[in-house]
């Protein structure tokens, strides 16, 4: 059961990537450093995109070596036939004239993606948007993480596809072998972490719960001992409790002709 809890903590510990946005960075490039395996890219920091705009973006790679993956988390983009007013060019390589990313081979548009993990040829990845007069869209949102193949360094993750990743992206929920292969779950795993998370989350509610009943017991228990232990005249003010003197229980005359230890006589009784 720990062993499940632990893949349900694991795997719902999605690590946040950096963000960029295309129309921030027109007529840019980015360089992913050593440090920077992985981006999410967005179109706008806007709700929607502008209208005539004239977008391009260069995205690059530290090493000849590295490639490429990317995905698309979301598309909105106007939609017509051929993409004809506004679209969105992927090229695999540095400029327009680079020939289209495998699997995309053609301009982009619409409202729906499949989740199809594309791949560059090389170490640069050239993007380039158009959009008419008319009202924009949302634009699109990509997942792109840099990756190599063959031997693997001791700071990056080996995935069962032979792509080599930063060792910092395993399980991070992005994907990020292109395969699931980083944070791959067998049937039986995926049972397990359901059932362990309903314990968890049962255990937690239950300590809320007696918490929550202690501290109420606590707070009546104070509330009870100040109502019990002070007296209110009928006046409203507090009355001190009555004393007797001592030797003399209730209800007992004190003797006359005797002299009280300070010299004063006691009070002789009523005739």
């Amino acid at each position: 059961m720990l062993k499940y809890l632990g893949l349900f903590l694991l795997v719902g510990n999605c690590q946040a990537i950096s963000k960029y946005y295309m129309d921030v960075n027109c007529g840019q490039t980015i360089n992913l450093g050593y440090s920077l395996g992985q981006i999410k890219l967005y179109l706008t920091q806007r709700s929607t995109y502008l209208p005539n705009m004239q977008c391009t973006l260069a995205i690059r790679a530290p090493l000849t070596t590295d490639r490429f993956m990317l995905y698309f988390n979301s598309m909105s983009i106007e939609s017509t036939s051929s993409c004809s007013k506004d679209w969105l060019d992927v090229r695999d390589g540095s400029n327009q004239t680079s020939p289209y990313v495998s699997g995309i081979n053609r301009k982009l548009c619409g409202f729906n993606m499949d989740s199809y993990v594309y791949r560059t040829s090389g170490n640069t990845l050239f993007l380039n948007f158009h959009s008419d007069g008319s009202i924009g869209y949302s634009g699109f949102q990509m997942i792109i993480t840099r990756y190599h193949t063959g031997v693997c360094f001791s700071d990056e993750y080996d995935c069962d596809n032979s792509r080599c990743i930063s060792d910092d992206l395993e399980c991070n929920g992005y994907n990020p072998c292109g395969d699931h292969s980083d944070c791959s779950l067998t049937g039986g795993a995926i049972a397990g972490i359901v059932v362990g998370s309903i314990f968890f989350m049962a255990f937690v509610v239950i300590v809320v719960a007696v918490v929550f009943r202690r501290r109420r017991r606590h707070r009546g228990h104070l509330h009870q001992t100040v109502v019990t232990t002070q007296a209110y005249g009928t006046d409203g003010y507090n009355q001190p409790i009555p004393q007797q003197y001592p030797g003399y229980p209730t209800g007992q005359q004190y003797p006359t002709g005797q002299q009280y230890p300070a010299g004063q006589s006691y009070p002789q009784q009523p005739q």
